[in-house]
């Protein structure tokens, strides 16, 4: 009858029996898996048989004490340089408790005296199957252990445990994020010692309710650098005690990549106010630099235009002015031509972005005099609480507006230089537009006189299609992103021919193309380069525009603050051929023409002015609203909202003047 044990295990155990007796021994192992079936039992007649049968898969090791040549605590010493955990049972005759303690101190598992072979073979499979399933959990226990010590170890997140209010066990990544080493971690109280002050308290509130939690909070690091986080904290039992798991995961580029997003965002508003409110160079300018001068960092922010000397002149400053006095920046003509080093100059005269640190200025000759270049901006800067300047060179269209010098407290930040990069090309624009804007109503304008050229532009390449005795008179200009909108009157031609020429040119969109009174009437489209866009991305206010033959002649109006010079320069950059033929200084008498025109935005203009253009006043109208909406690129609603906005502004003009 085979017997078994309450205490058999699932899994089966590999045990090896060592024995000079064999008699003994092989009756013990015959009885032994009667009792224990589930037991793989192997032999060996001495202490060298047993190292040689010792293989990976045994699970433990009972051993006779007395046998030749070497103890079973000899043996154990030896087993135990291979196999450090196995467990190790000694079995012999002679009851004794020294050697029981000998046996023990050894590091022996248990000891068992020999009886008879039943009594030996029950008592020996119950003691190698409590000491087998204790090896078992513990060794499951430290594997476990070692996976979440991996685990823990390799998150990126900082872990800590803590139990009865003290740290018991941080990670690396704890160290990490906080800078302290895991002694300074565990040593204190982690809530003083990582945890900002403003959150501490929220933070004490959850670590003590004993409830999931997640909390948005701020740490300090060891440096005194603010990184912020996120809190998910736990109940966890560690070593059977009650305590806390907490999870610190560092959002810091998150939150700096968020807050940039809205300060973009809140840019690109404050931006489309100053654009769509402020229509005069200065208010522009003033507008831009009161936007800067809102963050507290900002000392100074002024913009400085071109004059006619190729200096520069205040057109707009904010904050204090102490320093740009001091520095001479006011003193620009003097200070451009002899060469100063001062951030907003060395933008200006070189049409670049300067970046300086107060203290890293260009070192200069120990002997120079004290009115050298340098001398006076680096003190003037300290003086004033400045530690950074950036000077961003304003261009537009190829044109020389000026400079935006901006002087800050704090050290340079590259997505901040990116920033007034980006205003500054913003308010180059603006400048370019504003400045267009004034030279319509201007009492005195520079008008310039042009012969352009070149076989691939849109308009020009039309007028050369149409041959020799026509003549193309543009009346509008409309940009229109990548193209440009034009309606032009056609002398000299018919109405089949202007048809015919549009339709063959690649780059060219026809439109409506209709005849009347001795001229033919046409719209269409053009690709860049575009003679319009050119025109006022340079800062020129087109006049007239006439074309025979593939030469156009134009007649523009420049700012009397604009000089022609960059202004022909910037449109032979787009242009094959760009000859200035005349240039005069008008004074131009005011008239209502021009005081509407003033009172009036682009669209609105443009509104009017395409629907007199294309016959949508006439009686029986030539063109439809829908037809006039659909010429300027907007809806029918979007048309008659800005019509009638611009002829009311007309009528407030002819008749509320006064």
């Amino acid at each position: 009858m085979t017997e078994t044990t309450d205490e058999t295990s699932a899994d089966p155990v590999t045990v090896l029996l060592v024995d000079d007796n064999r008699d003994w021994l092989t009756l013990v192992v015959h009885r032994l898996r009667e009792v224990a079936p589930d037991f793989d039992v192997r032999e060996a007649n001495s202490p060298d048989d047993a190292l040689d049968r010792l293989t990976d898969d045994v699970e433990c090791v009972v051993s006779d004490y007395y046998m030749p040549g070497r103890t079973g605590i000899e043996l154990l010493s030896e087993v135990r340089e291979d196999r450090p955990d196995i467990p190790f049972l000694l079995f012999t005759g002679a009851g004794n408790e020294g050697l029981a303690s000998s046996a023990l101190s050894a590091g022996a598992d248990d000891y068992i005296v020999k009886t008879s072979v039943d009594d030996s073979a029950a008592a020996l499979a119950t003691r190698v199957r409590t000491a087998v399933d204790k090896h078992r959990t513990e060794r499951a226990l430290a594997e476990s252990e070692a996976r979440y010590r991996t685990l823990v170890e390799n998150v990126r997140d900082a872990i800590f445990v803590a139990g009865d209010g003290v740290v018991v066990l941080v990670n690396e990544a704890a160290t990490t994020l906080t800078g302290y080493d895991r002694a300074a971690l565990t040593a204190g109280d982690i809530v003083e010692t990582v945890v900002h002050p403003d959150d501490r308290a929220r933070v004490r509130d959850a670590l003590d309710r004993g409830v999931p939690q997640s909390l948005d909070i701020r740490i300090r690091n060891r440096g005194g650098e603010t990184r912020h986080c996120i809190l998910d904290t736990d109940d966890v039992v560690d070593d059977g005690l009650p305590g806390t798991i907490g999870v610190l995961r560092d959002i810091t580029a998150q939150v700096h990549h968020q807050r940039r997003l809205e300060r973009e965002r809140d840019t690109k508003e404050a931006i489309r106010e100053i654009l769509v409110r402020q229509s005069s160079r200065v208010e522009v300018a003033e507008s831009f630099c009161r936007y800067i001068g809102s963050d507290p960092d900002t000392v100074a922010a002024w913009v400085g235009e071109r004059t006619a000397g190729g200096g520069l002149a205040p057109l707009a400053v904010v904050g204090d002015e102490s320093y740009l006095r001091m520095a001479g920046v006011f003193d620009a003509d003097a200070a451009v031509r002899r060469g100063s080093t001062e951030p907003s100059l060395t933008a200006f005269r070189e049409g670049t972005t300067v970046v300086r640190a107060v203290g890293d200025e260009p070192d200069t000759d120990a002997d120079a005099p004290a009115t050298a270049p340098d001398a006076g901006w680096t003190a003037a800067a300290a003086a004033g609480g400045i530690e950074t300047a950036v000077a961003v060179a304003l261009r537009h269209g190829g044109v020389d507006y000026g400079v935006l010098g901006v002087y800050r407290r704090g050290a340079d930040d590259d997505r901040e230089r990116r920033r007034l990069e980006e205003l500054a090309e913003t308010l180059g624009y603006a400048l370019s537009t504003a400045e267009s804007r004034e030279a319509l109503v201007a009492d005195e304008v520079v008008r310039v006189r042009l012969r352009v050229r070149d076989g691939d532009a849109g308009l020009l390449a039309v007028g050369d299609a149409l041959g020799r005795d026509a003549e193309l008179v543009v009346h509008t200009a409309l940009p229109r992103g990548d193209s440009e909108r034009y309606f032009v009157t056609v002398r000299g031609a018919s109405e089949a021919a202007v048809t015919d020429a549009l339709a063959s040119l690649d780059g060219v969109t026809p439109g409506a193309v209709t005849p009347g009174d001795g001229v033919v009437r046409a719209q269409f489209d053009t690709l860049a380069p575009s003679l319009g866009t050119a025109i006022a991305d340079a800062g020129g206010v087109l006049h007239r525009v006439v074309v025979v033959d593939g030469e156009a002649t134009v007649v523009v109006d420049l700012s009397r603050r604009r000089p022609a010079g960059p202004f022909v320069e910037a449109l032979a950059a787009a242009f094959d051929s760009v000859v200035m033929t005349a240039r005069s200084h008008r004074t131009v008498e005011s008239d209502i023409g021009a005081s509407v025109l003033a009172g009036l935005t682009d669209r609105q203009r443009e509104s009017l002015e395409v629907a007199y253009r294309t016959g949508y006043f006439e009686r029986p109208k030539r063109r439809s609203a829908a037809e006039v909406a659909e010429a300027i690129g907007v809806s029918r609603s979007t048309f008659t909202q800005h019509l009638r906005a611009a002829q009311r502004k007309v009528f407030a003009e002819l008749f509320d003047a006064e």
